[in-house]
This record gives structure tokens, C-alpha cells and sequence, in this order.
């Protein structure tokens, strides 16, 4: 019988490389979260009614935390997205959900025209010249039609609960971006976004957010309101 082969001495696993990068971008993300930012206001306007629908007004405060500023600066896009639900009071039982409306406003800034552009779908885009522009254009009152009224039974009574979230940043921006780098990525090896967008969503997320990218979210909620709120007798 042959002699036994010595066993071979445990070796350490060796590091993942993209382990690697990740813990990084982990240790990177706890320096710039310790910064802090600014919480995202919100108020809302007493529910009207205008050509059928129940519109809301949307009043938003503390917008661009520092760190969203700088990267709309570095041309990195950023997208406000607003969710509003109308929901039914109903006694001794919960409440129901009647409707949905959601909206998106995408805020970008043109590295070639050194200008900003605010898109929303339906309006044509606005473009402006500075940060305190945007937010001047931002915290105007936004009207979102949440019902249709005659959705709304006589003698219930409602109330609208709107989401707000500003998102500096998702990974279809930063594919966005790396196609735009392209050019230049190829000449430098492919080096840039790819180990990003190669992340699964939810580690991007939360790399994202701890490193102090992350949304900046708020809620409110209406007054309750009824069809003799919305038409008032003169």
C-alpha cells in the first residue's frame, strides 16, 4: 500500500475581492454618515375640489441636505417621488384604502450647459441656473390630484396620507452615468460604476444608505374631508 500523502496545512480563506470593495465602501459610508443631514418637512393644504378631481397641496421644507447639493453638483441626478393615498373612515373596522397617486420629479444638473433642469411628467421642464433655484422651485405648493370626486360617497368622511422621498441617487442613475462614462471607462481599463451596478439592489441600497446616500423621506396627513367639505354652501 502506498505511504499515505501528508495533509496539507489549512490555509485562510482569501479575501473576496468584492468583499473587499464593499467593506470599503462600509468603512467610507460610517465616516460621511457621522456628518449628519437635514430632515426632509412636510405640510399639507386643506383638500379642494377643481374640475372633478380632490387636489392636494404638497408644501416641502429643508430640502438638498449638504450632501445631495454636492452630488447634483458632480452631475449626479437625484428624483423626488411622491405617493398619495385616499383612505375611507370607517367605524369599528379599518379604514380603506380608495385610491392612489403617485408622482415623480427628477432634478439633474447639465455639466455642458452649467444649468439644472426639473422634469415632471405632463409639464415641460424647467431650467434654472442655481441650487437655490431648484429649491426655491421645489418648495412652491404641489398640486396632486389624489381622487376623482365622484369616487366619494356622500356622508363618509376621508383623509389623504402623502409620501415623499428624495432619492439622490438608484442604480439605473448610476448605470446612466457609467454609459455616459463609457468613453472614457474603456480607456482606463473598465475601471468606474461596473462593481456598483454589478451589487444585487438591496446590498446597493444599503451601502447606499449607509454611506450617507440614502433617501430622505416624510409623511403627512390630511384633515378628514368630506363632499360638504370640498362645496361649501355660500
Amino acid at each position: 500500500m502506498p505511504p499515505a500523502l501528508p495533509d496539507r496545512p489549512p490555509q485562510a480563506p482569501r479575501p473576496c475581492p468584492a468583499r473587499r470593495g464593499l467593506s470599503v465602501l462600509l468603512v467610507l459610508g460610517a465616516l460621511a454618515a457621522a456628518g449628519g443631514a437635514s430632515a426632509l418637512e412636510m405640510a399639507l393644504d386643506p383638500p379642494r375640489e377643481r374640475a372633478g378631481y380632490v387636489w392636494m397641496d404638497v408644501r416641502l421644507s429643508d430640502l438638498l441636505a449638504p450632501r445631495v447639493a454636492e452630488s447634483l453638483a458632480r452631475g449626479m441626478p437625484a428624483t423626488l417621488a411622491l405617493h398619495a393615498e385616499t383612505w375611507r373612515r370607517r367605524a369599528g373596522w379599518f379604514d380603506r384604502l380608495e385610491g392612489s397617486f403617485d408622482a415623480a420629479i427628477r432634478i439633474r444638473y447639465e455639466v455642458w450647459g452649467e444649468s439644472y433642469r426639473i422634469e415632471r411628467a405632463g409639464s415641460p421642464p424647467v431650467v434654472i441656473s442655481s441650487l437655490d433655484s431648484v429649491r426655491a422651485v421645489l418648495e412652491r405648493p404641489l398640486a396632486l390630484p389624489v381622487e376623482r370626486v365622484g369616487r366619494l360617497r356622500p356622508g363618509q368622511r376621508y383623509y389623504v396620507v402623502v409620501s415623499a422621498a428624495l432619492k439622490p441617487l438608484s442604480v439605473e442613475d448610476v448605470a446612466e452615468v457609467e454609459g455616459w462614462l463609457s468613453g472614457e471607462v474603456r480607456e482606463k481599463g473598465r475601471s468606474g460604476f461596473g462593481i456598483v451596478t454589478g451589487l444585487p439592489r438591496s446590498v446597493f441600497d444599503a451601502v447606499r444608505n449607509f454611506a450617507g446616500l440614502g433617501d430622505q423621506r416624510a409623511r403627512a396627513i390630511s384633515p378628514d374631508f368630506d363632499l360638504v367639505t370640498l362645496f361649501p354652501q355660500p
